[in-house]
């Protein structure tokens, strides 16, 4: 069974309020509320659309029949990355996805309503053979040490055990073991990829984990379900390159550690990004 089918298990039988937001984008504006309609064809519940009143206005002639417009409500706010944490805060809402919010602001207000500084992102991706896997990091800023990188590690620990799904690691690093020596910054990623790997099995003796160095198509081999990037800038560009050159697929990014259930998507994200992640909200609600 895939991780996808994982979440659509746990979704069943489930009826939430979910929000997401729209951004400056007529064109990806239009895409998230294709994904709503097409989503609450197959799900009840009800999806709460945040945005400017432009942007409202530009995508509410894409509805087709008045009885789309039924489990859809818009919010109209100038404030709209605001205004949907304020909904979320007075339990208006039960999750929240980013859809095209500005990720700056969106971040700030998340920061400032849950009370967390720490961000871990955990990405469900797809390769162009349909191989599913969990991913990280994919923020710049994310996963930038060690002690990160082992807080990831143990909090998607928790996503395998929500799942009942038995995890198999893989850490990339900059460079093959036999590349040190030749600069300092791979010979750290390296080295602390192999120590990743040596903490987590001395803590977890059955825990499938390895460092499969810079051969990322060697984790893919591996079927691992969770692949660990060197940092958070090779990250974010190994997964655009994955989903917006490579023909794979993302399914949307699990806010882990949080009380609340917020998944990101791109602000560019395709119709099955979208879908993906309110598959995310509502399984995890």
């Amino acid at each position: 069974m895939s991780l996808i089918q994982k979440f659509e298990l746990l979704s069943k039988g489930k009826r939430v309020e979910i929000g997401i937001g729209l951004g400056t984008s007529e064109l990806h504006n239009t895409k998230i509320l294709k994904a709503c309609i097409d989503f609450l064809g197959e799900k009840e519940l009800k999806i709460f659309i945040f945005g400017k009143k432009h942007a409202i206005l530009s995508i509410e002639k894409y509805f087709s029949s008045e009885n789309q417009k039924l489990n859809i409500n818009f919010v109209e706010s100038e404030k709209a990355e605001k205004e949907i944490f304020e909904y979320l805060d007075k339990k208006a809402i039960n999750a929240i996805i980013r859809g095209s919010l500005s990720s700056n602001k969106f971040l700030t207000n998340l920061r400032k309503f849950l009370n967390t500084k720490k961000i871990n992102r955990l990405a469900l991706l797809e390769t162009v053979n349909g191989h599913q896997f969990f991913y990280g990091p994919v923020g710049i800023d994310e996963c930038n040490n060690l002690v990160d990188k082992l807080e990831f590690i143990e909090q998607s620990l928790k996503q395998f055990e929500l799942l009942n799904v038995k995890p198999k690691i893989s850490i990339l690093s900059g460079g093959r073991r036999g590349d040190i020596g030749r600069d300092d910054r791979i010979d750290k990623s390296i080295r602390e990829s192999e120590k990743i790997v040596e903490i987590m099995k001395t803590k977890y003796p059955d825990l499938s984990i390895k460092h499969h160095e810079i051969l990322i198509e060697d984790a893919v081999l591996n079927k691992s379900n969770l692949i660990l990037a060197p940092d958070g800038i090779s990250g974010n560009l190994i997964y655009r390159t994955l989903v917006h050159l490579g023909g794979g697929k993302a399914y949307g990014a699990i806010y882990m550690g949080l009380k609340n259930v917020i998944i990101d998507t791109s602000r560019v994200g395709e119709i099955s990004e979208i879908h993906g992640a309110f598959l995310l909200a509502l399984a995890l609600s």
